[in-house]
């Protein structure tokens, strides 16, 4: 190999090792770009998880709020029930009564009238 061709080829490499450097470089570019996009969009991924996550909590809470308000009044209007059906109960069992003393009464009656007719 001759001295111009030796000098020819060490300029032909040395292009072309320019020219690998270069994509390498361009390659890295867009790594560091592709990275700190996916540090953008990581970070509002966390900031969007984070407000979901706030969210439950106070969603929890409220439905926590609620239930105790429905089991106490829930409670409050099932002893109102309970102290009506009593109510109620106690009252037919009066006029049963009253019922089944006018009909014994009654009954005496008739059997009285029965007894003198015989």
């Amino acid at each position: 190999m001759t001295n111009s061709e030796y000098q020819e080829l060490v300029e032909f490499l040395g292009r072309k090792f320019s020219e690998v450097d270069a994509r390498f470089e361009s390659v890295d570019g867009r790594l560091v770009e592709t990275r700190r996009h996916f540090d953008v969009v990581a970070e509002g991924l966390r900031g969007d998880i984070r407000q979901v996550a706030e969210g439950v909590v106070n969603l929890n809470e409220k439905l926590d709020r609620e239930m105790t308000a429905l089991r106490q009044e829930m409670r409050t209007e099932f002893g109102e029930v309970k102290s009506m059906l009593k109510f109620s109960y106690t009252e037919l069992d009066r006029r049963i009564r009253s019922l089944e003393e006018g009909f014994g009464a009654l009954q005496a009656r008739i059997e009285a009238v029965e007894a003198r007719q015989s």
